[in-house]
């Protein structure tokens, strides 16, 4: 299973933190890059028959399993 964590806040120098099956993050310009970053890979996993989720923290502090992937296609 691969795990992808988008953080809601930005980091300190301004760019938007995903990290892949818990890895050093990687570093976007804006949250909807990060995510479709992150929905492209989801997509090549599920394409290839493997498992994969979507995590993403609201402003809320809480994560949220995100099922929207197929939107963004």
């Amino acid at each position: 299973m691969m795990t992808f964590d988008l953080f809601h806040a930005a980091a300190d120098d301004g760019t938007y933190e995903l990290s892949i099956n818990e890895s050093p993050p990687l570093h976007f310009n804006t949250r909807g890059a990060a995510l479709g970053y992150a929905v492209k890979l989801a997509n090549q996993r599920h394409r290839q028959g493997l498992d994969y989720a979507i995590n993403i923290e609201g402003g809320d502090g809480r994560w949220r399993l995100f099922e929207g992937w197929r939107l963004c296609a």
